[in-house]
């Protein structure tokens, strides 16, 4: 296995690398210096309640939403199950969509068992939703509604802004997973109509561990951890002082950086996309044009994508959602996309993110072009 500054980076839709400036602010809570329980009742605890307030008024300003809106939890897993668990209104139907994260998706079998009624919405070949789809869906009332804001494996965009709309009509509520879109793109809950949102801080050049659900003021939120009160009875535990801060800071740089990242990523996008189709003549693309600008999906066919990794230690790709990895099946979403499983298993998905070269594109190209044309 190479070293690991041999090898180049391209999975930023798993994780992404700390900012150097996030790993700054966290230092001081890491310290001994830093010591303080925030929910304690003396200096050193107020000190660190004041560094938890200006992240979550840092995580509020990225989303357009108010500080007292934001929930700290441990990632956006956790902030998705909060959401589903604890915001669905007694009785009421869920609707989500085909190509949700697995813990949307994997809520639905618990939910029914609560009593609510679950639908999924079918999406196109690009993997979008139909509007049309979910009005039909919402003539029979209000439903809770959730439809991620962009992609994981192919990094397409939904309309959120017609599907929130849709909601608001007819007094749904509206929520979205936004881990893979709020580096690139710019969300506005209040403006858009969104209800409840979910993030992650390691999708953002934050730490690992941290994340939130940003809920609309008078929302009810039943709380999945118990014991002690502290955010306001919404989600126990002691906060993680420098999660929190680091959380803040990396929301602070994507509100600064995401504007020139997004156009620096679609131009490196694009050059790899051109590099790989002039090397392999029968590579078909999953991912739609205007979808995440750090997000490219490729079918290699009559190859298994897996396979093809092993040839490659030097590249840090993958096969689709780091968190359906270890399944071993076909992507749910190219299924749902309309691929077969066979074009399923041939698909590669690249991740680029702050720090990815123009170097690093045309050294990826090669080496993925070399070890598909020797399989």
């Amino acid at each position: 296995m190479p070293p690991a500054d041999d090898i180049v980076y391209l999975d930023h839709l798993a994780s992404t690398p700390l900012d150097r400036a996030v790993l700054e602010a966290m230092l001081p809570w890491l310290s001994a210096t830093g010591a303080g329980n925030p929910h304690s009742g003396h200096r050193a605890g107020w000190r660190a309640a004041d560094a938890v307030e200006a992240a979550r008024a840092e995580v509020a300003a990225l989303v357009g939403a108010r500080p007292g809106e934001v929930v700290f939890t441990s990632g956006a897993t956790e902030a998705n199950n909060l959401a589903l668990l604890g915001a669905v209104p007694e009785g009421w139907p869920v609707v989500v969509s085909a190509v949700e994260h697995p813990s949307v998706l994997e809520m639905l079998p618990e939910l029914a068992r609560r009593g609510h009624r679950t639908a999924v919405l079918p999406v196109d070949r690009d993997g979008r939703v139909d509007s049309a789809d979910l009005a039909a869906r919402l003539e029979a009332g209000p439903a809770f509604v959730s439809v991620m804001a962009a992609n994981n494996e192919v990094g397409t965009i939904q309309p959120l802004d017609e599907l929130a709309a849709l909601c608001r009509a007819c007094g749904a509520l509206f929520h979205t997973d936004a881990v893979q879109a709020l580096s690139t793109l710019k969300l506005d809950m209040r403006g858009q109509g969104i209800d409840l949102l979910s993030l992650s801080g390691h999708k953002l050049y934050g730490p690992q561990g941290i994340g939130a659900l940003v809920l609309r003021d008078g929302l009810a939120l039943r709380p999945a951890i118990l014991g002690g009160g502290q955010q306001e009875g919404r989600r126990a535990g002691t906060l993680p002082v420098a999660l929190c801060v680091g959380l803040g800071a990396a929301c602070r740089l994507a509100r600064q950086r995401r504007d020139g990242d997004a156009a620096r990523l679609r131009l490196l996008r694009e050059r790899l996309f051109g590099a790989l189709s002039a090397r392999l003549p029968g590579l078909r693309r999953n991912s739609p044009a205007d979808g995440l600008p750090g997000c490219l999906n490729v079918t290699l066919p009559g190859l298994d994508a897996a396979d093809l990794l092993l040839d490659l230690p030097d590249l840090a790709l993958s096969t689709g959602s780091a968190c359906a990895g270890g399944r071993g099946g076909p992507s749910h979403v190219l299924l749902a996309m309309g691929r077969t499983a066979e074009e399923a298993h041939g698909s590669l998905r690249f991740g680029l993110g702050r720090g990815t070269t123009e170097a690093e594109i045309d050294r990826a190209a090669e080496r993925v072009a070399a070890a598909a044309t020797s399989s």
